[in-house]
């Protein structure tokens, strides 16, 4: 009976006895590659420019030359939502150019004119790892507006055919897959640049006004799929705000 008693006497001071071992264990030391994410800023919002592109462009009524590639500086924006490694995106472009290229056959004529490509995007990016560089993948659905004013004249008299004032509109969708690669300069500055590929749906108005007796007027509808490559698709400087604790 006396053992019993003495058991229970005892048994708080064991048990305090033990936490206080438990509690005096050392602590493992954190990992490295741990510290270093955690080290690493995020912040909830990216705001940035678009400072250059080189791209493939929709083609122009029966331009010659598929491989439209155009050098674009300073022509659109990114805005970021940032969910630590995945980012929600809107991109936005706006491009305007003098234009001219052969249509229908390197002999025949030859269009001028002015030419329109805007654009607007949304979609996401994933960073494939955590640190000052960031590889990453995403995906872009989007609105696409690619209109081309201007006229055609004679290349060659073999190929005699009368001179037009022309008008083009394509209104389309677009879905871009998209890689790039992301380089965080310092705290809130971020460069970062993607390779992507456009897969175009679009409806196309052709309007021609021909220059001869009679102003006769034609207008043609078509449906069509692009593939447009965009080697360059965005090359831009993107300010990080509103810091995460």
């Amino acid at each position: 009976m006396k053992k019993l008693l003495l058991s229970f006497l005892l048994l708080p001071f064991l048990s305090q006895a033990q936490i206080v071992t438990i509690d005096s264990v050392k602590a493992p030391a954190r990992r490295p590659a741990l510290q270093k994410m955690r080290s690493q800023k995020l912040y909830s919002y990216s705001l940035g420019v678009k400072a250059f592109s080189y791209e493939e462009l929709p083609q122009i009524l029966n331009q010659v030359n598929n491989n439209n590639f155009q050098r674009e500086y300073v022509t659109g924006f990114i805005f970021k939502f940032n969910d630590n490694q995945i980012s929600y995106r809107v991109t936005g472009n706006f491009f305007s150019d003098d234009v001219a290229f052969r249509n229908d056959c390197e002999e025949c004529e030859e269009a001028k004119g002015k030419l329109r490509d805007n654009s607007l995007r949304l979609g996401f990016e994933k960073n494939m790892v955590y640190g000052t560089v960031q590889p990453y993948f995403g995906f872009d659905l989007g609105y696409r507006r690619n209109s081309f004013r201007g006229s055609s004249s004679n290349a060659s008299s073999l190929n005699y055919t009368n001179p037009y004032d022309v008008k083009t509109q394509k209104n389309g969708f677009s879905i871009s897959p998209m890689v790039g690669i992301k380089f965080n300069v310092i705290d809130h500055i971020t460069l970062a640049a993607e390779s992507s590929l456009d897969l175009l749906y679009s409806y196309e108005k052709q309007e021609r006004s021909f220059k001869d007796g009679n102003h006769t007027r034609t207008v043609n509808n078509y449906k069509k799929w692009e593939f447009l490559l965009r080697p360059i698709g965005l090359l831009s400087l993107q300010y990080n705000f509103a810091e995460q604790y």
